[in-house]
């Protein structure tokens, strides 16, 4: 791949203190990118990881604490970037948290929060991105969603439809904008080793006033499956953005399963249930304490 799409181009991150976010920002720098614009809700995580790549990339990293549930926030940190940095090439509207549980157990409340995070949060950096790339019409505008969002994904009820929102919506960006130079791309991992697989029982603990000490403890109890390691999904992801890909599926898995839903719908039908009923024995074993694998 060549770093040409990436070299000397200034870029918006958020949700950059971990995971894709983080890798992504690492990722960038060392393609040559001249700026990244770190952003994350977490200021002490985010300054810790900020200031290790300061030391990797003097003069190129930027850390601002912006919460991608509040417009302000998010519009601030567009319009602060493009005027610091003299425009802007990308945003990674990344920032976001999964959440899988029983359907019964949701709660209006944590439904409205994830829509305002996952859904709310990446429209609020799109608009707000094609606004100060227009006028040099240029610019690639980047959208984390979710396999969960392409296909049906039992007990992530909540979490895939943000993520079916925001395919939605960069879909029809895409084709909107086709005759410009902004290019938008939507990308659905599958199994990806990051720490999405304990995030929502953290937040669940930190939002209940556990102890850092407390969630760590209990989130060593969560197993991950199997997955695509981390770099290797950023390979795949930055070699489709510099094709100007709309449609980003990642890994193989997420691809033949989305192929099965489209093409084979009776052995998807199959497959789902399968998941569906793993997901269920992992709640109830979940609920008596004892240590599982998260079913992928």
């Amino acid at each position: 791949m060549s770093n040409e799409y990436f070299k000397d181009k200034t870029a918006i991150v958020t949700g950059a203190a971990s995971g894709f976010g983080l890798g992504f920002s690492q990722r960038l720098l060392s393609l040559g990118a001249r700026k990244v614009w770190m952003a994350d809700f977490d200021a002490q995580k985010l300054g810790e990881q900020a200031d290790k790549l300061k030391a990797l990339y003097p003069g190129r990293v930027e850390a601002v604490r912006a919460n991608a549930m509040a417009r302000a926030d998010v519009e601030g940190l567009v319009e602060r970037a493009a005027r610091e940095s003299g425009g802007l090439d990308f945003i990674f509207n990344n920032a976001g948290r999964p959440m899988t549980k029983p359907s019964e157990d949701l709660s209006v409340e944590e439904f409205e929060d994830l829509i305002r995070l996952n859904y709310m949060g990446v429209m609020y950096g799109t608009l707000a991105a094609l606004k100060v790339m227009l006028p040099r019409n240029r610019g690639h505008i980047v959208n984390t969603a979710s396999c969960g969002g392409l296909m049906p994904a039992p007990y992530q009820t909540a979490y895939a439809s943000t993520k079916a929102a925001v395919i939605a919506m960069t879909r029809c960006l895409a084709y909107e904008y086709a005759h410009t130079g902004i290019h938008f791309s939507q990308i659905s991992p599958m199994n990806v080793a990051t720490n999405i697989f304990t995030a929502q029982l953290r937040e669940e603990l930190r939002r209940a006033g556990e102890s850092k000490e407390n969630i760590e403890k209990t989130a060593a109890k969560i197993i991950a499956p199997d997955a695509m390691p981390l770099d290797e999904a950023l390979d795949y992801i930055f070699a489709e953005i510099a094709k100007q890909a709309a449609d980003i599926i990642l890994g193989q898995d997420g691809r033949d399963a989305y192929r099965q839903f489209c093409k084979d719908r009776p052995a998807f039908d199959k497959w789902a249930a399968a998941l569906a009923a793993s997901r269920r024995a992992f709640y109830e074993a979940a609920k008596r304490g004892e240590d599982v694998q998260f079913p992928g």
